[in-house]
C-alpha cells in the first residue's frame, strides 16, 4: 500500500535512489548530517520500523549488513538511527545509516528513563505494539563484534543527549547545521555517495 501524499511513496519525486531491492529502497539523504548519510526505506508505506511486518526482516537484515560493509569501507563505521514517528519529517518508515566513525560511543550511558536494549527487529515491533512511538540507535564496532542497540521513549532530553554524545564520539565537535542549510550544501556529498555506491556495487557484482 502507498500513501498518496507521502514523499517516499511517490517515486517520481525521488532523485537520489542508490539501489532498489524487492521490498526496500536505498536512498541518499537529501540533507546529510555527514558525507555518506543514507536511508533504508521499505517500498510499502509503514509508519515506522516498529510497524514493518516480520516477513521483511531477513531482507532488511541482509541490506543493513551490505550498507554497513559499504559505509565502513568508503566512509566510516556507521550507526543506524530511527526516530520511529517521533520527530519524523516524512511519515514513512526510514532507517538512517550515518557513517560517524563514533567507535568510542557506548550505549550503556543511555540506558535511563525507560530505555531498553534491543537485539532483533522483533524487539522494535514489540515496543511499538506495547508502547507506541520511540527512537532507536544501533551502534556497530569496527572489530566486528555484535552490534548494540537501544530503544527509547520519545522524549526530547534523552533524544538530544544521545545525539550530542554521538557527535562528540565522532570527533565532530561543532554543532550540526539545521536541515535547510544542510540541503543547500548537499549536492556534492550526494554525488560522491552515488559514485562510491556504484563502485562498491560494481566490485560486489551488483
Amino acid at each position: 500500500m502507498r500513501a498518496q501524499d507521502c514523499a517516499f511513496c511517490n517515486r517520481g519525486h525521488l532523485s537520489n535512489i542508490l539501489m532498489e531491492s524487492e521490498r526496500f529502497l536505498l536512498l541518499a539523504d537529501h540533507a546529510p548530517l555527514v558525507a555518506g548519510h543514507l536511508l533504508i526505506i521499505p517500498r510499502e508505506h509503514y509508519a515506522c520500523y516498529g510497524a514493518v511486518p516480520a516477513d521483511l526482516e531477513d531482507e532488511l537484515l541482509a541490506l543493513k549488513a551490505r550498507v554497513a560493509d559499504f559505509l565502513a569501507a568508503a566512509y566510516h563505521v556507521p550507526i543506524f538511527f530511527e526516530h520511529g514517528v517521533f520527530r519524523q519529517t516524512v511519515y514513512h518508515a526510514h532507517l538512517h545509516a550515518i557513517p560517524l566513525g563514533a567507535e568510542s560511543f557506548r550505549l550503556d550511558d543511555l540506558l535511563t528513563d525507560g530505555a531498553r536494549r534491543v537485539h532483533t527487529p522483533a524487539d522494535i515491533r514489540a515496543w511499538y505494539a506495547e508502547r507506541g512511538h520511540y527512537y532507536y540507535i544501533e551502534h556497530l564496532a569496527r572489530d566486528g563484534s555484535s552490534p548494540e542497540a537501544v530503544i527509547f521513549p520519545p522524549a526530547y532530553e534523552p533524544y538530544f543527549s544521545a545525539l550530542g554524545r554521538l557527535r562528540n564520539a565522532s570527533g565532530q565537535l561543532g554543532a550540526w547545521e539545521p536541515q535547510p542549510l544542510r540541503r543547500l550544501h548537499s549536492q556534492s556529498k550526494i554525488d560522491a555517495l552515488k559514485r562510491a555506491w556504484e563502485e562498491y556495487a560494481r566490485r560486489a557484482g551488483g
